[in-house]
C-alpha cells in the first residue's frame, strides 16, 4: 500500500492495493511497527471473493464485526440462522456469535472489525 503522512503525524492518504499477504486487510494491529496502517483501533478490509468460497465457522469475543456487500451476493449464517447478503446489504455481529459463510456470486466486500486483536478469532 502507498501512504503519505500528513503534517501532525495523525492522518495518512493511501492508495489501496488487494494485497494477498494481508487477504484484502489494510489497516489494524498486525502491520509491523512503524507502518502508518498500524492500530489497535480497528481492522479494515476490502476484498473480492470468488463464487463458492468459504468463510468458516468463528466467533470473536473481543470484537466486533461489521460487513458490508458491494458487488455479488452471499449466504451467511449466524447462530444457525441463514441469511442472504445481496449488493447494499450490511450485516453487523456483536461478540460470541457464530459466523460463517459461502459466496453465492462472485463479490467486493468491505469489512470493520474493532478493536484489532488478531487473536481473537475462535473456532467452536
Amino acid at each position: 500500500m502507498k501512504t503519505l503522512k500528513l503534517k501532525n503525524g495523525k492522518y495518512f492518504h493511501g492508495q489501496y492495493e488487494n494485497n494477498e499477504k494481508t487477504k484484502g486487510w489494510f489497516i489494524g494491529s498486525f502491520f509491523d511497527k512503524g507502518n502508518y496502517c498500524k492500530t489497535d483501533k480497528l481492522e479494515i478490509m476490502y476484498c473480492f471473493h470468488k463464487k463458492g468460497d468459504i468463510i468458516e465457522t468463528h466467533y470473536h469475543k473481543k470484537k466486533v464485526e461489521l460487513l458490508i456487500i458491494l458487488q455479488g451476493s452471499a449466504k451467511y449464517t449466524i447462530n444457525g440462522k441463514d441469511i442472504l447478503l445481496k449488493k447494499g446489504d450490511f450485516l453487523f455481529i456483536d461478540v460470541n456469535n457464530l459466523i460463517s459463510g459461502e459466496f453465492i456470486k462472485p463479490s467486493k466486500i468491505f469489512a470493520i472489525h474493532s478493536p484489532s486483536i488478531p487473536s481473537d478469532k475462535f473456532k467452536p
